[in-house]
């Protein structure tokens, strides 16, 4: 591959501020050869404003779509490659922003790897987070690399734990796929949760995936944003434990069951909507049908420290 055109696609709402910091993200890219889909889930006249002073700012085209009425940030996502002209897609969310070198380098190791357009890959980067401001230093993520993982599938990468630790990270604006996975693969629509893992796992067990990764951090991931802009950090424990269950076939038993410790025991535990009474309850419930290995592990006892001392 040379320089194929690559359009990143980016799904929003009506917030200007933050949509600003993320096209500027992508119009600071020293790879040239972009074109940028603003899908607005819903109307924005804001942002509509915003996009006509972007457009005169760069030369890079930028197109807008507005959906008019509420469909979802997946749906807007499909709907901004089935419109995207580029043979290359790259998803940014609006809330987070790209080094300058964050597509370059996943070119570079794309064509590293001798891989093409019609190739069925996914390469994603490391990214730095912060959840605060003012952070002075940032998180990177994943703890582990994908190629030192040793893990096969996306679910045992992203789910499973070594020591005190979950092993893999993942995230939306990392992405750099080529077009036909997503058209052949779309996001799951009408979900309200867990979007990005949903697509990833579903990704994976339609090819046979070729999975590299960038491991120096390409984005910034910002979880400082205000916690009801951001999907994945609502309690939705309920929804949660049904997605594991219609996925639970994508999973190993250690992937299942850490998963559970990791995002329904804490989400019961974090439940102001419960008593503490019915919170102890429902963890024990399915504490109890976890296996005797993952019962006795260090980083099961991790959770259940902290659930104790937070089930106030």
């Amino acid at each position: 591959m040379n320089e194929p055109l690559i359009s990143v696609v980016i799904p929003t709402f009506d917030r200007p501020f933050f949509l600003k910091r993320a096209i500027e993200s992508v119009i600071k890219q020293d790879y040239k050869n972009i074109e940028i889909v603003v899908v607005v889930d819903g109307f924005s006249a804001r942002t509509g404003e915003y996009i006509e002073q972007a457009k005169k700012m760069s030369n890079i085209e930028i197109n807008l779509i507005q959906t008019n009425t509420k469909v979802g940030g997946s749906e807007a996502r499909n709907i901004g490659v089935k419109k995207a002209n580029g043979e290359l897609i790259g998803l940014l969310d609006d809330d987070d922003e790209w080094f300058s070198d964050k597509l370059s380098s996943q070119m570079d190791l794309i064509n590293k790897n001798q891989l093409s357009i019609d190739d069925d890959f996914l390469c994603f980067t490391s990214l730095e987070r912060y959840k605060k401001p003012n952070q002075k230093k940032y998180d990177k993520l994943p703890n582990v690399d994908y190629k030192n993982s040793g893990k096969k599938t996306i679910s045992d990468y992203l789910f499973e734990t070594k020591g005190l630790k979950n092993i893999g990270f993942i995230q939306t604006s990392t992405v750099l796929v080529p077009k036909h996975i997503l058209i052949e693969t779309p996001f799951t629509k009408g979900l309200i949760k867990h979007q990005d893992w949903d697509w990833l796992l579903n990704v994976d067990n339609s090819y046979d995936l070729t999975i590299i990764q960038v491991e120096d951090p390409k984005i910034i991931y910002h979880s400082d944003v205000p916690m009801d802009s951001r999907v994945g950090y609502i309690n939705r424990w309920n929804f949660t434990e049904q997605w594991l269950e219609t996925h639970k076939e994508f999973f190993s038993k250690l992937a299942y069951e850490s998963f559970i410790l990791n995002y329904i025991l804490l989400g019961i535990a974090s439940d102001k909507n419960l008593s503490r009474t019915q919170r102890r309850l429902e963890i024990k419930i399915r504490y109890q049908n976890l296996s005797v290995t993952t019962k006795f592990r260090p980083y099961t006892w991790k959770i259940i420290i902290y659930m104790m001392k937070n089930n106030d």
